[in-house]
């Protein structure tokens, strides 16, 4: 009685291997555009014959991810990871016992605006990032009071500053920008997703967070060349450096082939006191077939302001 129950049992487990064998695993790394390994990714596996259900997995802190006990076929395997585009590598093939290795790269999705037809406000957050973007068209920035598009953005941004130096010299022009109150120098300012150089001015304000900082001037960025501004408010250090703890603005400019605009901004404190205006043109001229050149000028003057005479009318 013996023998037979173990030959039984040695017989129920015999199907087993041919079962185990016939299973295909999908395994890989995801990098990003520059190389490095990324954590996180959702990874899908679906068969366009089979249909629902897919085989899911996520990349590991070395970016490898594997999807194992597969059946034989073909599938479309996707890779979604916020703040990325979503790649989906079609017509895989998945053989009877096989291992099949993937090597995928994502590259960062530009931040898309959000808006909302039929509501007074307008949201211009982005809800799909893992970080708090706001995507401000170039249209919000016309009705303003401000001829700066420093002070345009002080306006529009709450965790943004931007203030004169009360000093004569060349502090008085260049215009670092800071955010969440920290220095200059620690908020990173791209150009279409390019570093902007620092400005030659050291800050020095006397004992003040943004002594010794050099940050970038963005005062000689006219506002009509602008076609979108892109502001990351929370720190991004561990992406783009340490000159990225207080946040990022990506300023975007404008990429028509054609047309232009002019713009005359006027202004002041009082009646022939601090008088100011700018003037700004910009139009887009094909180059080629599929080339373009967007050229743009701005023109300001400041008229001296007084603060040592007060008006008649002040004290009304």
């Amino acid at each position: 009685m013996r023998a037979l129950g173990a030959a039984v049992l040695l017989l129920a487990a015999l199907p087993a291997a041919p079962t185990a064998a016939q299973e295909a695993v999908v395994e890989g790394v995801v990098r990003d555009a520059t190389g490095l390994v990324l954590p996180g990714v959702t990874v899908e596996a679906r068969s366009p014959a089979a249909g629902p259900p897919a085989a899911t997995a996520v990349s590991d802190g070395a970016g490898r991810f594997v999807i194992a006990a597969l059946p034989p076929g073909t599938y479309d395997v996707t890779f979604t990871l916020p703040g990325f585009e979503t790649v989906v590598r079609r017509g895989v093939t998945a053989g009877a016992g096989s291992t099949v290795t993937l090597e995928v790269v994502l590259s960062v999705q530009l931040a898309e605006q959000v808006v909302v037809v039929g509501s007074r406000a307008q949201p211009r957050s982005v809800t799909a990032s893992m970080v708090p973007i706001d995507a401000i068209p170039a249209t919000e920035f016309v009705g303003l009071g401000q001829t700066d598009v420093g002070d345009q953005l002080r306006t529009l941004v709450p965790s943004y500053n931007v203030n004169p130096q009360p000093v004569g010299d060349a502090g008085r022009i260049i215009r670092p920008a800071n955010m969440r109150g920290l220095a200059p120098d620690h908020t990173l300012v791209l150009v279409n997703g390019k570093r902007r150089h620092r400005g030659a001015i050291i800050t020095w304000l006397g004992n003040g967070v943004a002594d010794g900082a050099q940050g970038p001037d963005i005062s000689t960025i006219p506002a009509i060349a602008l076609r979108q501004v892109e502001v990351l408010r929370d720190g991004a250090s561990a992406q783009y450096g340490s000159d990225a703890i207080a946040g990022v603005l990506n300023f975007l400019l404008k990429d028509d082939r054609s047309g232009g605009s002019v713009e005359l901004h006027t202004g002041g404190h009082g009646a022939g006191d601090g008088g100011a205006y700018t003037v700004a043109a910009n139009a887009g001229l094909p180059l080629g077939r599929a080339g373009f050149a967007n050229l743009s000028i701005e023109y300001g003057n400041s008229a001296p302001t007084s603060r040592s005479v007060q008006r008649d009318d002040a004290a009304r």
